[in-house]
């Protein structure tokens, strides 16, 4: 029994460190500009292993949403990804999501 705490305290805490490290929730790091692409690495997970991020062509992104702590990047098509980051994080990657999708209508909710 003393190792499911332990296994939970350590889930807890590496749960913990992937949504305050400044290194994995660095603007940069989120949202890649790859060429004509963004890599937008939108889940704690994703930042770790990077392919599984998904991309996005610059040209496509219709609009970007920021709402708390969640920003959100609709294309043309009606898909949307979700990126959710701690609380400090969310301007900084909204304002980096405004310069790689200069096209892209910006609201804030």
């Amino acid at each position: 029994m003393e190792y499911l705490y332990l296994v939970a305290l350590l889930i807890f805490l590496f749960t913990f460190f992937m949504f305050r490290s400044p290194r994995l929730n660095n603007p940069e790091h989120v949202l890649q500009d790859v060429g004509d692409e963004v890599l937008i690495l939108h889940t704690p997970l994703a930042r770790l292993w990077p392919s599984q991020g998904k991309r996005i062509n610059k040209q496509n992104a219709a609009r970007i949403q920021h709402a708390d702590n969640i920003i959100t990047v609709f294309n043309h098509s009606s898909n949307a990804i979700d990126i959710t980051l701690s609380q400090r994080h969310t301007a900084l990657v909204f304002d980096r999501a405004c310069l790689l999708f200069p096209n892209a209508e910006r609201v804030s909710i």
